[in-house]
């Protein structure tokens, strides 16, 4: 009797089984888990569901596919699961869920799913539908669906392609993130919407083809996808989001759109692949956006009003830049370590340029700097190495610092701006400089403002300066004379030092400081002129090396005794008075 009993019930149960393989209806919702005991739901690697169902039959496969080993020898894990002909019902009580819609992380990090066929009527791939399925070779996504929420696809490393629906018009963050298997893909023509992320490190991906009516790709869209060669962006899309294609090393091309207007911060850069980019209507370009694009010669921007900082920093193929627009600054490093640069047009809005702007573009023969320039910052020029001849408009009023040190081939500058002080290593290392013309602004020379300028052979100083710092000619081999002006009250340390050419010096009666070693080792010093009758302090190196016996120093009228008298300066054996 039990056994005829058993019988019926397996010919009632709306399922069908064959070896490894099953399907299960339902006619209500709430009934999978009779209908799939545990001697049934473990026993089979691919399992087909038809049939509405709700909280309580999304647990029950949740269950089964969560499993990540089998726990008796007979029991297999499943590999494929077809949903469909399963309809998702809304659900209100303890495990809610919204119609035709599987719930928040349904397959979460399920490791032996490798097939999965969403139900027909799928509105959406929920958020972290998928994420973490290692094993996930093939999904299929039916027509009709709209959305791909977040994270839904995420680190899914052994998924290859996916056949995007004509229905879907959203694309969220990190949908496909990680999805390393890509290859090519296809945005169909009604996506509107990609997010942040969406297919970021895809790094076998090689082919893109958007048709879909996009305004912007977002941050990070395909970021480390590091095979990527060929992508078409429509003519929609009028912004290149931050780190968009950043680290896509293989690039070589891409057709940008006329309507790009800004380019964000990172957006290509490392693509050392790329070779031709067009973007010439770009007005907005962020910071290091072009960084590290090594294969990049050209760069042409038509209407530019904000370069940010790095934007081409060290694009060591890049020969020519040619700027035009209302732009008001060039951002600090913005052509920092562009080696090939050689020819260059900025715009005449330009007030500043920013620290380390040109640094080591040590192509850079020549640069026009427009007349609204007001600020030049610290290192903005420095190891320009073939930089030959500098014109600073009048409008400026701060060099910085390192402005033009290590420019080796600098030969004439001249200053025509309001600057107050000649900045410390603003000309340091320039040794071929001859030729300095310094307004009648310039109140200071500060430490190793022209260190090592070896080709110096005289230097007009204004009659403004009041102090001439530390350094500040050290080595200027071949400084014939100095005239210090008449307003100087201190001289720094060594900063004449090793001048081994100079051989008359006059110092002025405002001078009441000389510091130790200031005319060290000037060698060749046969004439030192002072103007003021009380002898000024120095160390006892001021004059170190210096062969005194040689040495005239010529003092006003009736105060050589002061000098005769004073410790220090009596060890100069030939004062005379001035006629």
């Amino acid at each position: 009797m039990k056994k005829s009993l058993f019988t019926v019930l397996l010919l009632l149960m709306p399922l069908w089984v064959s070896a490894q393989q099953l399907t299960i209806t339902t006619d209500t919702i709430g009934q999978l888990a009779r209908l799939l005991p545990d001697s049934n739901r473990y026993s089979v690697e691919e399992l087909k569901i038809c049939g509405p169902l709700n909280g309580n039959d999304v647990k029950t496969i949740q269950l089964i596919t969560n499993r990540v080993r089998p726990k008796k020898a007979n029991e297999r894990l499943i590999r494929v699961l077809d949903l469909s002909e399963a309809t998702i019902t809304e659900s209100k009580g303890s495990y809610r869920m919204k119609a035709d819609v599987l719930p928040a992380g349904m397959f979460l990090n399920c490791k032996s799913l490798e097939k999965v066929i969403l139900p027909n009527s799928t509105a959406e791939v929920s958020r972290s539908c998928f994420s973490g399925c290692l094993n996930l070779q093939e999904v299929v996504i039916p027509e009709g669906t709209e959305i791909i929420n977040d994270y839904a696809f995420f680190n899914c490393g052994s998924l290859k392609e996916v056949h995007f629906p004509q229905s879907l018009t959203t694309i969220k963050n990190h949908a496909f993130d990680g999805c390393v298997l890509f290859t090519e893909i296809e945005i169909p023509s009604n996506v509107t919407q990609m997010e942040v992320y969406a297919f970021n490190n895809c790094r076998n991906l090689q082919r893109v083809n958007i048709l879909g009516n996009i305004n912007r790709l977002s941050n990070y869209a395909f970021a480390s996808c590091s095979s990527l060669q060929e992508i078409t962006i429509p003519s929609s899309v009028t912004l290149i989001g931050n780190c968009a294609f950043k680290f896509c090393s293989a690039l070589a091309n891409i057709q940008m759109p006329e309507t790009i207007s800004e380019i964000g911060s990172n957006a290509f850069e490392d693509c050392v692949s790329l070779k031709d980019i067009e973007i010439s209507t770009a007005s907005i370009i962020g910071s290091e956006a072009f960084k590290g694009c090594t294969g990049i010669t050209d760069i042409k921007i038509e209407s530019a009003s904000r370069i940010g900082n790095n934007a081409f920093q060290d694009c060591t193929g890049l020969a020519s830049v040619n700027i035009d627009g209302n732009l008001k600054g060039i951002g600090n490093e913005t052509f920092s370590g562009c080696s090939s640069l050689t020819t260059l047009t900025i715009p005449s809005t330009v007030k500043v340029i920013g620290q380390r702007a040109f640094f080591d573009c040590k192509s850079l023969q020549e640069i026009e700097l427009p007349d609204a320039l007001t600020r030049i910052q610290d290192h903005a020029f420095e190891n320009c190495a073939s930089l030959r001849c500098v014109y600073i408009p009048s409008m400026v009023k701060q060099m910085g610092s390192n402005t033009f040190e290590n420019c080796v081939s600098l030969d004439s500058v001249y200053i025509q701006g309001f600057i107050e002080k000649v900045e410390s290593d603003v000309f340091r290392y320039c040794r071929s400089l001859r030729v300095v013309r310094l307004p009648i602004s310039v109140k200071s020379i500060q430490d190793n403002a022209f260190q090592e300028c070896a080709s110096l052979t005289t230097i007009n100083l204004p009659i403004s300066i009041t102090s001439i710092g530390d350094n500040a000619f050290e080595r200027c081999a071949s400084l014939r004379t100095a005239v210090i002006p008449a307003a100087c009250t201190t001289i720094g340390s060594s900063a004449f030092r090793e001048c081994s050419a100079l051989s008359r010096l006059e110092l002025p009666a405002a001078l009441k400081k000389i510091n130790g070693n200031a005319f060290a080792k000037c060698v060749s010093l046969r004439e030192l002129i002072l103007n003021s009758p009380l002898p000024p302090s120095i160390a006892h190196s001021t004059f170190k090396g210096v062969i005194l016996n040689a040495c005239k120093v010529y003092v006003p009228k009736g105060s050589k005794s002061n000098y005769n008298e004073d410790k220090s300066w009596k060890k100069m054996p030939m004062i005379v008075d001035q006629e």
